[in-house]
């Protein structure tokens, strides 16, 4: 049962590349998003121009949907196990750079678009339930925002809030709400020049949230264009409904922030014991670049850290990124670039971003030591004395 080959230590700011543990899983991609439980990570649409023909063929979805993937799949955390949601026939047709949140078992998705990109463009609100991968849309009303792409959204008790993104050939950084309780959109904010601190419209940009404030990271308006500071953050006040310009430093050992970038992803957790949020920037693109990079923003001090300089796996944009409740990043999927040849990737990544509790280091401790916990039925599971909610995390859901 046991593996002693190697000592298990818990090293934060590490990052480890999982490898599936079964045959299937999902094909390389980007402008797909992700979003993350305690058991789950979930991965939702995606493109890749390079599929070959013969491998979509195998798949009669992959084959009307190419080169979008019209699929939601999961991630066990603790196996390591790819899945396939079914019912994949409810799902729209703008797969591509939309955004997700996840509350419950409710994969919350907005906007995005399907292929040629800017083609068909979405402002819709669906809702997939991850148990059982049924789709929706919410009915709703009000004042409709613009069908986009390249949009970031935050969600804020029953509010799903939209700042920003593109239809292909304008860009925005205007807010919009719904409330999900009663599908009703309403415009919470529209640039129109008048303001000097309103920011410029963008797409593939990132938000962080503190309960008051949105914090708008980077973004651009194409690739290879001018991208957008990460040294000044464009932030909205929801108390006050106004845009503000905000500077940033780095420590004072470090003078540096990070560079200006776009297709990044950015996490963000609160310090159980101070409090503090923080916003976490890994790798990204700006055109000529791609970032193997990862910082942290404390967001009352305004204050850069540099978590690692030097991310020692392949380079990657256009990924998604998302955090557990323990504190755990994981990142899949992504362009990665060596030289003008481009290729996708089908890597998960995983790095503690903080230290979580002495429960959760033994439970990855044990999954160090004891491989086949994986193979073994939830019963015997029970009698080794795994407590119930770490047991779950091994079971899977049926589908």
């Amino acid at each position: 049962m046991s593996s002693w080959g190697t000592t298990y230590r818990f090293k934060p700011f590490r990052f480890e590349i999982y490898s599936p543990e079964n045959q299937k899983w999902p094909k390389g991609r980007s402008g797909h998003r992700i979003a993350c439980n305690e058991r789950y990570l979930y991965s939702y649409g995606g493109y890749n121009p390079d599929a070959r023909e013969d491998t979509f063929f195998q798949d009669p979805t992959w084959f009307i949907s190419r080169p979008l993937f019209k699929e939601i799949w999961r991630f066990n955390l603790a196996t390591h196990r790819w899945k396939r949601l079914p019912k994949r026939r409810s799902l729209p047709n703008e797969m591509a750079s939309c955004a997700v949140v996840l509350r419950g078992d409710i994969l919350i998705v907005y906007g995005g678009t399907g292929f040629p990109f800017g083609e068909t463009c979405s402002n819709k609100v669906y809702l997939c339930n991850v148990k059982d991968g049924s789709t929706k849309p919410l009915p709703a009303t009000g004042k409709f925002p613009e069908s986009l792409y390249g949009i970031a959204v935050v969600c804020h008790g029953p509010y799903l809030y939209t700042v920003g993104g593109t239809s292909g050939y304008d860009f925005h950084c205007d807010i919009h709400r719904i409330d999900l309780r009663t599908g009703v959109w309403e415009s919470v904010y529209i640039c129109t020049g008048a303001d000097g601190y309103e920011p410029e419209g963008r797409y593939r940009h990132e938000l962080a949230y503190d309960g008051k404030r949105i914090y708008v990271f980077g973004g651009g308006t194409t690739l290879h264009s001018p991208h957008f500071s990460l040294q000044i953050i464009p932030t909205f006040d929801l108390e006050s409904n106004k845009w503000m310009s905000l500077a940033t430093h780095g420590k004072e050992d470090c003078k540096y922030v990070p560079a200006d970038r776009l297709c990044h992803s950015v996490v963000q957790y609160t310090d159980d014991k101070t409090g503090v949020t923080y916003a976490v920037i890994f790798g990204g693109f700006n055109g000529d670049e791609v970032f193997r990079d990862m910082w942290r923003l404390d967001l009352k001090l305004l204050q850069w850290t540099c978590l690692l300089r030097v991310v020692d796996t392949d380079p990657v944009y256009f990924h998604s990124a998302s955090i557990t409740p323990e504190g755990c990043m994981y990142s899949f999927g992504g362009v990665i670039r060596n030289g003008h040849q481009t290729r996708r990737s089908d890597t998960v990544l995983a790095v503690w971003l903080k230290i979580p509790k002495l429960t959760e280091i033994s439970w990855l401790a044990l999954n160090h030591y004891c491989k086949n916990l994986k193979d073994m039925s939830k019963s015997d599971l029970l009698l080794l004395g795994i407590p119930l909610n770490f047991v779950q995390r091994l079971i899977d859901d049926d589908l």
